[in-house]
């Protein structure tokens, strides 16, 4: 009996993916600590990201939610440009280059998507930009955070790495506002929060990193459990839980 192809894959559609696989594979790491995800509570993650950085390999469904988070971020751009009164730079006039925050010898470095003044609610005051986007059940657990928490509580109870962001953002650009424009994928629907200065975070975050970047061996762990759904879909799970490649369990 002859096999009938499998009329549910397209396998020009199945190589480009496997393309884009390979394709990203083969950046290279990161040679410093991401203000972006040093909210991560594991700070043992944080450390091997930094200490031991590795090509990640990301399934072709991530890779496509990424891109569709850049081209979403530049429809949103595009859109508040349009708003009489609003300047919004996402490239530093002095480099010609997106805008870098950096610290400890640029072992702690950011990339801020913007700046914007002439907020129709601010407009006298300079926010750092963010753009973010999300799934459609993450984007309504936001709408309802902003109703019981309020705006400025919303990002933090949210998404404390994006709160954690904003927060090395706005201490190392010198300002006291964040503005993050949060939408669904093809930014069909969107929202924004508005987050203020919190020097006592930023001094934490801060130290937090240092300790990251000066510690000689592996940190604590988040968990001890290598089952626990975290830890087993890190990508340092086997140098962490079976202490491969390392001195220090």
């Amino acid at each position: 009996m002859v096999k009938l192809p499998d009329l549910t894959k397209d396998p020009t559609l199945t190589a480009a993916e496997e393309a884009a696989i390979e394709a990203a594979s083969r950046e290279e790491p990161r040679a410093y600590l991401g203000m972006s995800s040093l909210g991560d509570e594991c700070e043992r993650r944080l450390w091997y990201k930094f200490h031991r950085p590795a090509p990640q390999r990301h399934p072709a469904k991530t890779l496509f939610a990424f891109a569709d988070g850049h081209l979403s971020e530049d429809v949103i751009i595009a859109r508040l440009r349009l708003v009489s009164g609003v300047t919004l730079l996402n490239i530093d006039p002095d480099t010609g280059k997106q805008f870098g925050l950096s610290d400890f010898d640029g072992k702690l470095k950011g990339h801020m998507d913007g700046v914007i003044l002439g907020l129709l609610q601010a407009p006298s005051t300079w926010h750092v930009f963010e753009a973010k986007c999300t799934n459609e059940k993450s984007f309504a657990k936001l709408l309802k955070l902003k109703e019981e928490k309020g705006e400025k509580e919303a990002l933090l109870a949210w998404n404390p790495v994006y709160w954690s962001q904003a927060q090395l953002y706005m201490g190392y650009a010198d300002l006291t506002r964040h503005y993050t424009v949060i939408c669904t994928p093809g930014a069909r629907d969107w929202t924004s929060v508005r987050t203020e200065f919190n020097l006592e975070g930023f001094i934490r975050l801060k130290e937090k990193a240092r300790r990251i970047i000066e510690a000689p061996y592996p940190l604590a762990r988040i968990s001890n459990d290598p089952a626990w759904y975290v830890c087993k879909w890190c990508d340092h799970h086997a140098q962490c839980h079976k202490n491969e490649g390392g001195s220090v369990a």
